[in-house]
């Protein structure tokens, strides 16, 4: 990760077969049938080993909350679904007949764009095969939405850019993305606000540019806001590095001993503290468990791991009692 600013990576290739309808002009057997046909062909690939299918009936309620908070799943899909294969490492999540008939969508943590894509179009291939994608040598991927047609590609970088918020040079920043062809947008992309200073960086632009264009133009700018980013936090410390290390041992004391602690309250602290841990204010604790506990508090995430919960109270303790135990290492005084 550069300077701590990129969080992940994702690609998405949103993609139709050829002689059928879009999934909103299609009906639920119709819709179904497609869905079972594709995952068949991806999870009968490699021996059946690689990929799992997941049927609308196993992605209800806290499921598909959880798979939206792990970034699995669009917002809109987890309101809907209708069928979604993962991999064995959930790496790749491929949602079925959403806006598009399949959205195949690649993550990285540690790796790069180009890694993301390769891994996409590795698995496009493997369903091009058995159901050959409606495409137009003008036009490029027919999508049901025109911004998507050419590519069907959407890359992106979730990045944590709390200095940059901080000093009010986000709405510049957003304006320079603009200009250069880029998005910013919420955590869970496009509809959604940002929070606790964390973006969504991508193409906004799909036709007209080839796939490898488009992951190098965002690769060479994202790494660009990394480095704004980092002079950011070096200047806001030198400008008051007693309220900077004061307002990042608060967050980290919270978490420390915080009885009760609700998913707002939690990740604004685990903000501060990634901040902190960047400028090596928090010996002992690394970005890695930071970004972690980010995602294990929120509500889903902690449901499947430990739920389920009697109230909202019982599970602002639970998610207390995790955090204070993965940041004490165990150590917690017994009262």
């Amino acid at each position: 990760m550069i300077n701590n600013s990129i969080v992940s990576y994702r690609v998405r290739l949103a993609r139709n077969i050829k002689g059928h309808p879009f999934p909103g002009r299609m009906n639920a057997q119709e819709r179904e049938e497609m869905s079972r046909s594709v995952a068949q062909t991806l999870t009968q690939a490699a021996s059946g080993a690689a990929f799992t299918y997941l049927p609308p009936e196993k992605l209800e309620g806290v499921k598909a909350q959880a798979l939206k908070e792990r970034r699995l799943v669009s917002p809109e899909f987890a309101e809907t679904p209708r069928g979604l294969i993962l991999s064995a490492d959930e790496s790749v999540s491929v949602m079925l007949c959403e806006e598009d008939h399949l959205r195949i969508q690649t993550f990285s943590n540690g790796g790069n764009l180009s890694e993301c894509l390769q891994k996409a179009q590795d698995v496009e291939t493997l369903i091009d095969e058995k159901h050959p994608f409606a495409f137009d040598e003008t036009l490029g991927f027919l999508t049901a939405c025109p911004t998507n047609l050419g590519t069907g590609l959407r890359a992106s970088a979730l990045m944590h850019l709390p200095a940059l918020t901080d000093t009010t040079s986000m709405r510049r920043l957003i304006q320079q993305a603009g200009a250069s062809g880029l998005a910013v947008r919420g955590f869970y992309g496009e509809g959604t606000q940002a929070a606790w200073g964390y973006y969504q960086i991508s193409n906004a632009v799909t036709l007209g540019l080839g796939e490898q264009e488009i992951i190098t133009a965002l690769a060479e700018v994202t790494s660009q806001i990394a480095e704004f980013e980092l002079k950011a936090r070096q200047t806001l410390y030198q400008n008051d590095p007693v309220g900077l290390t004061d307002r990042v041992w608060r967050a980290s004391g919270i978490l420390q001993n915080a009885r009760r602690i609700s998913t707002q309250e939690a990740m604004e602290c685990l903000a501060a503290v990634r901040l902190g841990v960047s400028l090596d204010l928090l010996p002992g604790i690394d970005t890695e468990l930071a970004d972690r506990l980010s995602q294990e508090s929120w509500p889903g995430l902690l449901h499947q791991a430990k739920g389920p919960f009697s109230s909202q109270m019982e599970r602002d303790e639970i998610r207390a009692t995790m955090l204070r135990q993965a940041l004490t290492k165990g150590e917690e005084k017994v009262e």
